[in-house]
Formats: structure tokens, C-alpha cells, sequence
């Protein structure tokens, strides 16, 4: 058992696995923390609905660009490496670029988002000042995440992922450190003076990696060359597709606010809940798919790529299966244990537990669903993802109308659950009648 176990071990996919996911939890780890931290000195209130609204938003943008970039990054800079380009070039063209374009867009989305706001949502007029006020303080979140993605999507590229993997764990000392700090002084504001602090330490942190490594001297540039424009282009479906994907928490959060004080903190709180165990798969496992299976494709073709999903599907899903039943299971002395603290309200629990249960519903298609999302990655069918995630947008609002009006709170994470279920038989199907073409395409080449 134990030569095996060695054996298995010195498959690169396997050690880069094991080893990603260990400094990935480590990396987390404290970042999970933040939220109890702030349920403990914050409680639920309509502050902490405002903060995680705006929060919500900001992240909703970020996340917009930042995982394309890093997950759209590594198949180019594999390409220049191989043509033995300017990597620190190319990636300095990133950051420049997309630096004053999403400066600029920072202003215009905070610009309108307090009309825009005051319609959808039934904040009252002092939450809503508050909500404006919170997206200002967090707007820089917006460059910080996408450049320190950008340099984490890199470092993945060269198989160095231990750093960007435990660059969280700093990221969230740093932000305790500050809200702890501040938090009676500041309020609800020093929670988002946490953030961006935080995450500025991260980047920093990952440039000195960069250049203590001499992996490549970087130019930070403002021109968009052939070779950029490309990359652009390519990530562009993805961007679109993730703004789509990226409005769910938006919308779930905007119609949770119709649901009275206490709602969208109580979703919140679940949902971070939820995201741990998501996180730990997909900052592990999921990162070095993408990029062994994009090295492995470009070598032995799609074939090599249909053995290689099909074998992942089966992994992730021995793994998931029985967390969704043991989280299940022990879902109340576990929300007990995260929140049965400080300020939080104990009637406040049972709430968030059914919540987390009906998200937990849903991890096993997620997590599958994220195989098959690596692997049209790797097709770089990104106009099939943007495609995908307009149709989950559309059916994520017609199952929360249909649900929160009999389940309230909890049909909202039902509803995501069930969305999870048609993602997963929408890309696998998609996946393999892409693969398929590719198929035909080599055979009649």
C-alpha cells in the first residue's frame, strides 16, 4: 500500500495536486475565519447587509476579470515560453492595460450604481447612503484582485503554485489585523480599510515572489501589441460570460433584501459556509488541471483530454459525495460553532443552517461542473461559456422568484442548487460534442 501510495505520488498531476491543495488550505484557512470575525464583533444588522451588499458588488465586478485573466493567462504565456518570448512583457501589458481600463470603469460603476440601486433594491434611504459610501472605500479591490490574479495565473503557468496559493493567508492577517484595529473607531468601515489592505499586501507580496524567483524581469507597459490583442480577444467571451455568472450573488443578494432586515447577512453567512469547501477544491485541484491538461493537449490531442475529464469527473465526485453528507449531517453544531457567538442573534442559526444545507445540495454538480468548465478552457470554447452563463442568469431569476415566495431566504439557495444541476448536464453535453469536432478536425487535417 505504501510503495503504491509513493507510486501515485510521483505522478506530477497527483503531486502538484496534493501539494496545491495542502498550501491552498493553509492559504485559506485564515481568510475562512473573516467572516466569523465579523459575525462576532458585528452581528447581523442592517450595517453588516450594507457592507456585504457592497462588498457583493465589488466582487461581482473583480470577478469578472480576475479568474479569466488567470485562468486565460496560462495557455499564452505556456505558448511564449515555448517560442521563448518577452513573458515579462506580456504580462506588464496586462497589468498596464487592464489597470486604466478598470480605473475607469470603477468610476462609472460607482457613479451610477446609487440611482441604479435605489430602484431594484428596498434598502431604506440611510442603508443605501451607507451601501455608496462602503463602495467607494472598496472600489481599489477591484485592481488589486485582477493584477494579483494576473501574477497568480503566471506563477501557475511555471508550476510555481505554492505561492499564489498560500498568498491568501497574508492577505487575511492582514485584514483582521485591521478591522480588529479599527472596528470601534471605524465600524462596518474599517471592515472595508481590512479588504483593501489586505489584498495590497498580497500583491506586493506575489511581485517580490516574481522577482526573487528571476522567472522573468517584468515591464509594466501600456500598449496593446498583436500578440496582447489576442489575448484580449480570447478572454473577452469569458469576461462577458463571467459577468453574467458573476450578477447570481448580485441578484440573489438584490432579492434577498426584499425579504427584510437580517436577509442578505443571513445568506451571506451561509454562503461563506459553503465556499469553503468549494475553495478547497477548486484553489487545488481545479488550478492544476487547467494547467497539466492544456500541456497535455497541445502534445497528444483531444483524445488524451476526453481520459483525462473523464477520470477527474470520477475523482471529484468519490471526494464530494460524502463531504455534502458528512457538512449534512453535522450542518448545526458546525453553524453553532462558526456563528453561536458575540453579537450574532442565536435564533439567527437555524436560519443560516438551512440555507447551508440547501447550497450543500448543490456541491456535488458545482464541483463537476468545474471540471468540465477547465476543460473548455482548455478548448478555449470561451464563447460557449459566455453562451452558458446567460442561460444560467436567466434561470437563476425565475427559480428564486418561484422558491423564496413559499421557502423565503431558503428558496434562494435552493435555487442554486437546481441551477447547478442544468449547468452540469448543459456543459457536458457541450463538452463533448466539442471535443468531437476537434476530433474531425484532426482526422481531416
Amino acid at each position: 500500500m505504501i510503495k503504491r501510495i509513493s507510486n501515485l505520488y510521483k505522478r506530477p498531476l497527483v503531486r502538484d495536486t496534493i501539494n496545491t491543495t495542502i498550501w491552498s488550505t493553509l492559504g485559506k484557512a485564515a481568510g475562512f475565519l473573516i467572516p466569523f470575525f465579523i459575525a462576532a464583533w458585528f452581528g447581523v444588522s442592517s450595517e453588516t447587509d450594507a457592507f456585504f451588499f457592497a462588498y457583493g458588488l465589488i466582487l461581482f465586478l473583480s470577478g469578472i476579470f480576475a479568474p479569466v485573466v488567470e485562468s486565460v493567462i496560462v495557455p499564452y504565456i505556456a505558448e511564449a515560453r515555448t517560442n521563448n518570448e518577452d513573458v515579462g512583457k506580456f504580462v506588464g501589458g496586462i497589468l498596464g492595460v487592464s489597470g486604466v481600463g478598470l480605473l475607469v470603469l470603477a468610476g462609472l460603476f460607482i457613479l451610477v450604481t446609487k440611482p441604479v440601486l435605489s430602484l431594484i433594491t428596498r434598502f431604506d434611504g440611510q442603508t443605501l447612503g451607507l451601501v455608496h459610501r462602503l463602495l467607494i472605500e472598496t472600489a481599489p479591490l477591484i485592481i488589486f484582485l485582477t493584477w494579483t490574479s494576473v501574477l497568480a495565473g503566471t506563477l501557475n503557468t511555471y508550476k510555481r503554485f505554492a505561492f499564489p496559493a498560500i498568498s491568501p493567508a497574508f492577505r487575511a492577517a492582514f485584514n483582521l489585523t485591521i478591522i480588529f484595529a479599527f472596528k470601534d473607531a471605524y465600524g462596518v468601515h474599517s471592515i472595508a480599510l481590512g479588504y483593501v489592505v489586505g489584498e495590497l499586501a498580497r500583491l506586493i507580496i506575489l511581485l517580490i515572489v516574481i522577482k526573487k524567483l528571476n522567472l522573468f524581469k517584468l515591464c509594466l507597459s501600456f500598449r496593446v501589441g498583436a500578440k496582447l490583442g489576442r489575448f484580449f480577444k480570447t478572454a473577452s467571451y469569458q469576461i462577458i460570460g463571467m459577468a453574467a455568472v458573476g450578477l447570481n450573488p448580485i441578484i440573489d443578494r438584490t432579492m434577498a433584501s426584499w425579504l427584510g432586515a437580517g436577509s442578505v447577512s443571513v445568506l451571506y453567512y451561509a454562503d461563506r459556509l459553503y465556499m469553503i469547501p468549494v475553495t478547497l477544491m477548486t484553489t487545488g485541484l481545479m488550478v492544476v488541471l487547467l494547467s497539466h491538461w492544456s500541456q497535455r493537449y497541445y502534445q497528444s490531442g483531444p483524445q488524451r483530454l476526453k481520459q483525462d475529464v473523464y477520470k477527474a469527473v470520477k475523482v471529484v465526485g468519490l471526494i464530494t459525495i460524502p463531504i455534502t453528507l458528512l457538512l449534512i449531517i453535522f450542518h448545526q453544531p458546525i453553524v453553532n460553532l462558526a456563528f453561536g457567538r458575540g453579537r450574532f442573534a442565536q435564533e439567527r442559526l437555524s436560519d443560516v443552517g438551512l440555507v447551508w444545507i440547501c447550497y450543500l445540495l448543490g456541491f456535488v454538480p458545482a464541483m463537476i461542473v468545474s471540471v468540465f468548465f477547465r476543460a473548455l478552457l482548455t478548448l478555449k470554447s470561451t464563447k460557449v461559456l459566455m453562451q452558458w452563463a446567460f442561460c444560467l442568469v436567466l434561470l437563476k431569476i425565475l427559480l428564486n422568484f418561484i422558491l423564496m415566495r413559499h421557502l423565503n431566504v431558503v428558496g434562494i439557495a435552493l435555487a442554486t442548487s437546481i441551477a447547478s444541476v442544468f449547468s452540469l448536464c448543459y456543459l457536458r453535453t457541450v463538452f463533448y460534442k466539442s471535443l468531437t469536432r476537434k476530433e474531425k478536425d484532426e482526422t481531416t487535417i
